[in-house]
């Protein structure tokens, strides 16, 4: 057991190391202001560390264009198996949707990407983490919102940082060196904050309705994966891409769906509780899913 167990510590532990730091900061009350780190990851971290990403990277830009492909396939298979379940359960499409649907894709999808498949798969899943983010908040908040939310969408400097790296990427491009190494500094920032703010965010969550938070967060991780085996399955998906599409499909629902879910009014409390009950669950699942993939 502990030879099958040994490869996947250096994948999880760093990321449940660092979520622990930030539970255990909020735990003791230590200042922390969440609305500037939020805002630094969204305007200037997760930006540089996308086109600093995609500057860098060796891999073909075809193998980059499949992971965007797969990116969308993936959101439009997880949307429709959601939508179903909603509807088997009886429960508001317009509230638990959206939870159903975006997982938390960058502050533990990247972590581990990373980890488990070193910078190939960090590239690749940014490439995951950029479609998703977009689609969250253009298409997600126009569903809780009931309405449009296009000026939202092109508010974000995630669009206009996507738009760059996928400019850098067709034309062949790259950053010259003191460009490269800045966004190398600046995008260093963006995992250890994100996983920060993931522990404290979740040390200040209480989990309502406990038995439809779990059935929900259940859902989330199966219906994710389900979402990235049929993913893998119909667009025939080999080597690393596949690995990351995987891994990415399986985890749990984003913090960001319980700020959205307070702000228009959509069964925040319930959803506070499957972003923490399906994060619980997910450290037992993530490494079963790890071995699974091999992950040495």
């Amino acid at each position: 057991m502990q030879a099958l167990l040994a490869p996947l510590l250096p994948v999880m532990l760093p990321v449940l190391l660092c979520a622990m730091l930030g539970a255990l900061w909020a735990r003791f009350r230590q200042p922390f202001d969440q609305e500037f780190v939020r805002r630094i990851v969204t305007w200037v971290s997760a930006p540089a560390l996308i086109v600093g990403t995609f500057s860098d990277m060796t891999m073909p830009a075809t193998e980059m264009r499949s992971a965007l492909v797969a990116s969308v396939v993936l959101l439009l298979f997880g949307g429709s198996f959601a939508a179903l379940f909603c509807l088997l359960t009886r429960q508001s499409l317009q509230s638990f949707l959206v939870p159903l649907t975006f997982g938390n894709f960058g502050n533990m999808g990247l972590p581990l990407c990373l980890f488990a498949f070193g910078e190939a798969g960090l590239a690749l899943g940014l490439a995951v983490f950029l479609v998703t983010t977009l689609c969250h908040f253009s298409l997600g908040v126009a569903i809780l919102n009931g309405r449009a939310a296009g000026r939202a969408l092109l508010q974000s400097p995630i669009l206009y940082s996507g738009v760059v790296a996928a400019s850098m990427l067709m034309l062949d491009w790259s950053l010259p060196p003191f460009l490269q190494n800045t966004a190398d500094i600046l995008g260093s920032m963006c995992i250890p904050l994100m996983l920060l703010t993931l522990g404290i965010s979740l040390s200040s969550l209480r989990v309502s309705s406990a038995g439809l938070s779990l059935l929900y967060a259940v859902a989330r991780l199966g219906l994710g994966l389900l979402a990235g085996l049929t993913t893998v399955w119909v667009l025939e998906l080999e080597g690393v891409l596949r690995q990351v599409v995987l891994l990415q499909s399986a985890m749990p629902a984003a913090v960001f769906n319980y700020l959205l879910a307070v702000q228009y009014r959509r069964e925040a409390d319930t959803v506070a509780g499957i972003v923490v009950m399906s994060t619980l669950l997910s450290f037992i699942t993530i490494p079963a899913l790890l071995l699974y993939l091999g992950v040495e």
